[in-house]
């Protein structure tokens, strides 16, 4: 049946039609975790529609006691929402600050040309590529060639690169120590030592919740993330995690951690899809840092090629014990 109705639509949109049905298909047989995981990002979207259904149903009096019971729902679901998208102090940035990009690039296929762009740009001292293997790697560290970042690949450059993590590191980081680690399905890296002193930064891409079997090891991944944020030393993590904080799973896995974009105004702005407006989309790229740390630049950038658009970050980081 697929073939006969992919016949029947444009050669452009038939990668998307056959994504769009896998998926469909994934949450049906996913069971009600899975279709939990797949509707609960999205309840500010929820919440926004309900509060303007309501103003519509409330213009004809018969209708106002649903306009009512509807609106109600609307607020009960939005207010855990609202202090996201409230912007707090602003600190300005320092030069102690440390800085984190990380963008998801598509099975490799963002425009590498605009990514290396965007680092010579921004200056990070460490970007978290999800989805970038060796191939994307090798692709794009010439046109870094003089700004002096290295490079590491999660999987050693034995994947593709849309099963895999690269991450690079900047000069002003020091004589950071890089290692792979395991607990994930696919393969992520932990960086110690230089400007991060005795932290750790996990660059990391946990499972989509998009089947039974994907759904339990993204609740078990978002559970590894929990423990690291809950050790003495309140870690880094920067990645797509595929959840937003409106996942009770991301929520709880905290601890002593909090996003990044906590206290800047945009923590309802979508990084997913990338071809919706900001406001439509979902934020499932983070940067999570240390509770007591200090943000002092938070930006959603648009990355060309990809699904997803492009986290940065600055904080400066309390000191440790």
């Amino acid at each position: 049946m697929m073939a006969v109705v992919a016949a029947l639509v444009p050669p452009r949109l038939r990668r998307p039609l056959r994504e769009k049905a896998f998926a469909a298909r994934a949450v049906a047989t996913g069971g009600p975790s899975t279709l939990a995981a797949v509707v609960q990002p999205w309840r500010p979207h929820l919440a926004a529609s309900a509060l303007a259904g309501a103003a519509l149903l409330a213009l004809r009096p018969r209708r106002r006691p649903l306009a009512v019971a509807l609106a109600a729902t609307g607020i009960a679901a939005g207010a855990p929402v609202v202090p996201r998208a409230l912007r707090g102090p602003v600190t300005r940035p320092a030069p102690e600050d440390v800085t984190v990009l990380t963008a998801n690039v598509l099975h490799g296929r963002a425009d590498t040309g605009a990514l290396a762009g965007l680092v010579a740009r921004e200056g990070p001292d460490f970007v978290v590529l999800p989805e970038a293997g060796g191939d994307f790697r090798d692709k794009l560290m010439p046109l870094l060639a003089d700004l002096g970042y290295r490079s590491w690949v999660a999987s050693g450059g034995g994947r593709a690169d849309g099963y895999d993590v690269t991450l690079l590191v900047g000069e002003r980081a020091g004589d950071v120590q890089v290692r792979p680690a395991t607990g994930m399905r696919l393969p992520h890296l932990e960086v110690t030592g230089g400007i991060l002193g005795e932290r750790t930064l996990h660059a990391v891409h946990t499972t989509a919740p998009m089947s039974r079997r994907g759904t339990a090891r993204w609740h078990d991944e978002l559970g590894l993330i929990a423990r690291w944020c809950a050790g003495p030393v309140a870690p880094l993590v920067a990645g797509d995690l595929n959840a937003t904080l409106d996942h009770p799973a991301l929520h709880a896995a905290l601890g002593r951690c909090r996003s990044a974009a906590a206290g800047t105004g945009s923590g309802l702005v979508g990084t997913f899809p990338g071809g919706l407006p900001r406001p439509l989309g979902i934020q499932i790229d983070h940067v999570l840092v240390p509770a007591a740390a200090v943000t002092t630049r938070f930006d959603v950038l648009d990355l060309p090629g990809s699904d997803h658009r492009a986290v940065l970050a600055g904080v400066r980081l309390p000191a440790t014990a």
